[in-house]
């Protein structure tokens, strides 16, 4: 189990038997025949990418959020908005393909400077890794536990875009 403080601890072995133990199951609770289906890819053994649509002041914008699960199921999958393009994440020039999400329970940040480590983008929700990597703090009960899935990650961040979704970050220079 997660736990606040502690930096997580990598093991990619457990990571994929999970994530191959969790996918079936998420697509059964959400009554889907596939990941493609769903328009969702893996584009690696350890990643998923998944699109979201957020709109504001009547506009829409498409985004890919990449999950990662080198130490998933202690801890929440890493979770990054990436270039559709690339499937990466380059500061600055990427961070129009970050959204800004404000809700109490998922805030993005395109760029966090941490103290223990160089600055990384920060989906700001207790269901994504980085969120323990750069230490934040974290009520007892909104900390990951083993029974939480990936789904949670997804659910949070789908929250988000439905009732706090305020448009992209600009794009560089602009």
């Amino acid at each position: 189990m997660a736990k606040a403080n502690e930096i997580p601890k990598v093991d990619v072995h457990a990571g994929l038997k999970a994530l191959e133990e969790d996918l079936p199951r998420v697509l059964r609770l959400i009554e889907a025949p596939s990941i493609e289906a769903l328009g969702w890819k893996r584009p690696t053994k350890l990643t998923l990418t998944i699109p979201f649509t957020g709109t504001h002041e009547g506009k829409t914008d498409e985004y890919l959020l990449r999950l990662g699960f080198q130490a998933y199921r202690d801890w929440p999958p890493s979770a990054q908005f990436v270039n559709p393009e690339t499937g990466d994440y380059v500061y600055p020039q990427d961070q129009h393909f970050v959204p800004k999400l404000t809700s109490p329970e998922c805030h993005t940040h395109a760029t966090y400077n941490r103290s223990n480590g160089p600055p990384v983008q920060l989906v700001c929700c207790s269901a994504t890794l980085e969120f323990y990597e750069v230490l934040h703090s974290v009520e007892p009960h909104h900390v990951w536990r083993e029974t939480d899935t990936f789904f949670t990650t997804v659910n949070a961040i789908q929250r988000a875009f439905t009732s706090h979704y305020q448009g992209r970050y600009p794009v560089h220079g602009q």
